[in-house]
């Protein structure tokens, strides 16, 4: 009876720690934590079916091979278990992180020694219960050795129970701390303490062990989601993916978070552990707990800069609905609010567009008389003033004749000035009209530079660079208009001498002319505003803010885009791209 419970106990360990090392690599076999644990509690079932083997043998050397065998199994028990602690910890500890493979290299050094002298098992004896083996003097260093590692893995876990701000982030330390004394008592009593008195007892050290790999188990299925390694809860899916997630602890700080989020939060791929996320999102209004959806708001960066997202969250909860963290979303709208502002922009054209007609005529023909009333009206003052010189020829009377005609034409040059607004106004509600035929982009350039050249002569050179680009379907007309306005524009900002560049290059489907100069630049305040109608930095009466905006709608038309790049005091540069197909044809 006593031997067939001598070897119903290391059978049950043996077969236990299996079934633990398998549930743990169940969870996750390519997770670091995972394999280490699964080491450490398969190195017990080891343990005990190499004792259950040694009881069962009639012949001593071949029962201390098989004790000395065993050692593969309990060997690597302290560094192991320190080990696996210090993987789930995500603390530095750099002392005991290089105290590590020296750790490991003396267990392989105890393992060679028992494997090769008879310092750790000299020999074995006959009990009672079965077979019992006897100590070395190296033991003591064997048993200091592992109790070294288990010792420093409660300690660690103690940290982080201490340390732990939320109830489910000490679930997993508090289980640890209460079974790894277990094995240390025990083994320490009944393979150790007892042997080196010449008590001989039945060995349990196995047995306790497969009790501390059952927790480690346990500990694995209850906290779910491989809480117990932070560093892979998602693995390399979450790590490829665009959008920004994090796992938080139910405090709002992060425990985990793929590389997305760490390029949004601290402009790199650094680690973010222990950021507090809820303390970075500005005008969030709503409760991450409650699962919110859609949430629109700005996260903070560690720049200062802030980015427009919309954050999602989702309460994740154990196998037995115990909430024990968050998964957060953080969708960024920076392209969104881009497309957002194109769109009211595109909005305010289109009822500057259903204005212009009305306006062009309700200010039109009034304008149209009104030039030709002046145009008589300086005929007749010139023709008046001629009879009033034969007749009075006074100083005075001159000097009254002259001072009216130069009123009757300063009058005709606000009535060209207003003419001309309303001709701008036109042009945007009917911008895109024109006959659209494939044109060659490049001689449509090259006219429009021949034009521009007598206004910019005197203080901008003009350089082309020309890339290899296919002809595009479009009204080259409209065209030469935006062009124009953009070389003017950029003639007007070079002050005194300067130098401007046409560029042109293909990009897939679509070719792309920029206009650049090292003017004057324009303010980062107003930059948003350029494409507006009606908005322009030039002083009061040399502009009518037109000509972006045309520029705009006609490029819109064409199924392009037009931006700007510009530093005040470093030149500007706008970017037009413009598809080659006719797909893109408006009806």
């Amino acid at each position: 009876m006593a031997i067939s419970l001598t070897l119903l106990i290391p059978l049950w360990s043996c077969i236990a720690s299996a079934v633990f090392a398998g549930s743990i690599l169940d969870r996750d076999s390519s997770d670091r934590v995972h394999r280490i644990a699964a080491f450490l509690v398969a190195g017990t079932s080891f343990w005990a079916f190499c004792e259950i083997n040694g009881q069962v043998q009639s012949d001593p050397a071949v029962v201390l091979a098989w004790v000395r065998a065993s050692a593969l199994g309990w060997v690597w028990i302290g560094p192991a278990s320190l080990h696996l602690l210090l993987a789930i910890d995500d603390a530095p500890l750099p002392r005991l992180r290089r105290a590590l493979p020296v750790l490991y290299g003396i267990s392989g050094l105890i393992l060679v020694l028992d494997w090769t002298t008879p310092w750790i098992h000299p020999a074995v004896v006959r009990a009672e219960w079965g077979w019992a083996y006897t100590l070395g003097p190296g033991s003591p260093v064997l048993f200091a050795h592992a109790g070294a590692g288990l010792i420093g893995a409660a300690a660690i876990g103690w940290r982080r129970f201490l340390r732990a701000p939320s109830p489910e982030k000490r679930g997993p330390p508090r289980w640890l701390i209460g079974a790894i004394p277990v094995p240390i008592a025990v083994a320490l009593l009944t393979d150790a303490l007892l042997p080196l008195a010449g008590v001989q007892v039945p060995r349990l050290g196995a047995a306790s062990f497969a009790v501390l790999g059952g927790v480690i188990a346990w500990c694995f299925r209850r906290y779910d989601h491989s809480l117990l390694a932070p560093d892979r809860f998602a693995g390399e899916i979450l790590e490829t993916l665009p959008t920004s997630v994090a796992m938080l602890w139910l405090d709002g700080t992060i425990r985990s978070a793929n590389a997305a989020m760490a390029r949004l939060l601290v402009g790199s791929t650094d680690p973010l552990g222990g950021v507090r996320l809820t303390d970075r999102l500005e005008g969030f209004s709503g409760d991450l707990a409650e699962e919110v959806s859609d949430q629109h708001c700005e996260i903070v960066a560690a720049t200062g800069a802030r980015e427009p997202v919309s954050i999602s969250s989702s309460m994740l909860r154990d196998r037995r609905g115990t909430p024990i963290g968050l998964v957060v979303v953080a969708r960024d709208l920076a392209e969104v609010v881009s497309l957002r502002k194109g769109l009211l922009l595109s909005g305010r054209l289109a009822a500057v567009g259903e204005l212009a007609a009305g306006i062009a005529h309700e200010i039109n023909n009034p304008l149209a008389y009104l030039r030709a009333n002046l145009n008589l009206l300086r005929q007749h003052w010139q023709a008046l003033g001629g009879k009033v010189m034969e007749l009075a020829t006074s100083p005075e009377t001159s000097e009254l004749l002259g001072e009216g005609e130069e009123l009757i034409d300063e009058s005709l040059e606000g009535v060209e000035h207003a003419a001309a607004i309303v001709r701008d106004v036109r042009g945007l509600a009917h911008a895109g009209r024109g006959q659209w035929e494939s044109a060659d982009l490049h001689r449509l350039l090259d006219g429009v530079i021949r034009m521009a050249a007598p206004q910019l002569t005197a203080r901008a050179s003009i350089e082309k660079c020309y890339a290899s680009i296919p002809p595009i379907f479009c009204a080259p007309q409209e065209l030469q208009q935006v062009f124009l306005n953009l070389v003017l524009n950029a003639g007007q900002a070079i002050q005194a001498s300067g130098t401007i560049r046409v560029i042109t290059e293909r990009d897939r489907g679509a070719v792309i002319v920029r206009v650049e100069d090292d003017g004057c630049g324009i303010d980062s305040k107003v930059l948003g505003r350029i494409f507006d109608p009606f908005y322009t930095t030039k002083p009061v009466g040399t502009g009518t803010g037109l000509g972006l905006g045309i520029a705009y709608e006609i490029v819109r038309r064409h199924g392009g885009e037009i931006t700007v790049e510009s530093e005040l005091g470093a030149g500007a540069s706008f970017r037009v791209r413009l598809p080659v197909s006719a797909d893109t044809l408006p009806d």
